[in-house]
């Protein structure tokens, strides 16, 4: 006879990002955001706020493709200076009520840490730098800078000039969404996305050296390598993470229960397959 003894004793702290959520402006095709905010009152409406308390995330993380034509600056100040903006990826306009003062307010009413992307140059999408309509959507690193001083620099005068005194003290940022995932010559190439990382690591580093920076890591449909390897080789000690989302990952067994929901109806079978 074998005795077990098990010691429930915690011997290492579980990360609060470890469960997230995220959240992205996805216009028609979904309402996500403009759905959840009441334009009657300026505020978020009650009924999501308390669904997602009771989600209880650690961690929401803010931008996704949207982050690649995203101009932070017309999502701030006085509401009716607010310039609206063309969702260039899910159709549809964003009305910019919801910026950054916003999304860090949403955060702390659910009790959650923001995560916020920044304009990677548009994660070199020429759909994005030149747009059918209106100008440029690219950011570059002054601008990301800029926005990490609004968010933490206690005395940015832009920040303060919109009356808020107190830095909103963001913590974590992204540089660089599903940069890889477009065919070669409408994105980045990984060279380009490790040399771009840099240079906007550098200059958000400058405004605050505290910050905590994500880098794309994940790989191209059409190339062997993973874009880690080199974002880290060249970024160093600039990068604190890499975000890989998996989403070029095909399955093996034909056919496959890994597609839409059949998994829900085997779940042994979408073990073995994963």
């Amino acid at each position: 006879m074998q005795t077990i003894t098990i010691d429930p004793k915690v011997t290492f702290r579980r990360s609060d990002r470890l469960y997230m959520q995220f959240m992205e402006p996805l216009g028609t095709t979904d309402s996500s955001v403009e759905a959840a905010w009441d334009h009657l009152s300026n505020s978020w409406r009650e009924s999501f706020l308390e669904v997602v308390r009771d989600l209880a995330p650690g961690c929401i993380r803010w931008g996704g493709i949207y982050t690649s034509f995203w101009k932070w600056r017309e999502g701030v100040g006085e509401r009716a200076s607010r310039t609206p903006a063309h969702n260039l990826l899910w159709n549809g306009m964003e009305t910019s009520q919801v910026g950054v003062g916003e999304i860090v307010d949403f955060c702390r009413q659910v009790g959650a840490e923001p995560l916020i992307g920044v304009n990677f140059a548009a994660d070199g999408r020429p759909r994005y730098i030149n747009p059918p309509i209106g100008d440029s959507r690219a950011g570059d690193a002054l601008e990301a800078a800029d926005l990490v001083s609004y968010c933490n620099d206690p005395d940015d005068k832009l920040r303060r000039a919109h009356g808020v005194a107190s830095p909103y003290d963001v913590r974590l940022w992204q540089i660089g969404n599903e940069t890889s995932y477009p065919p070669a010559g409408q994105r980045f190439t990984y060279q380009e996305n490790a040399e771009h990382f840099v240079e906007f690591a550098q200059k958000m580093k400058e405004r605050d050296p505290s910050i905590e920076l994500i880098a794309w890591g994940d790989g191209a449909k059409d190339e062997e390598v993973m874009w880690a390897e080199s974002v880290l080789s060249a970024a160093g000690e600039l990068a604190d993470y890499v975000a890989v989302h998996m989403m070029n990952q095909q399955p093996v067994a034909k056919p496959t229960i890994l597609e839409g929901r059949s998994y829900m109806d085997d779940r042994p079978r979408a073990w073995d397959e994963l």
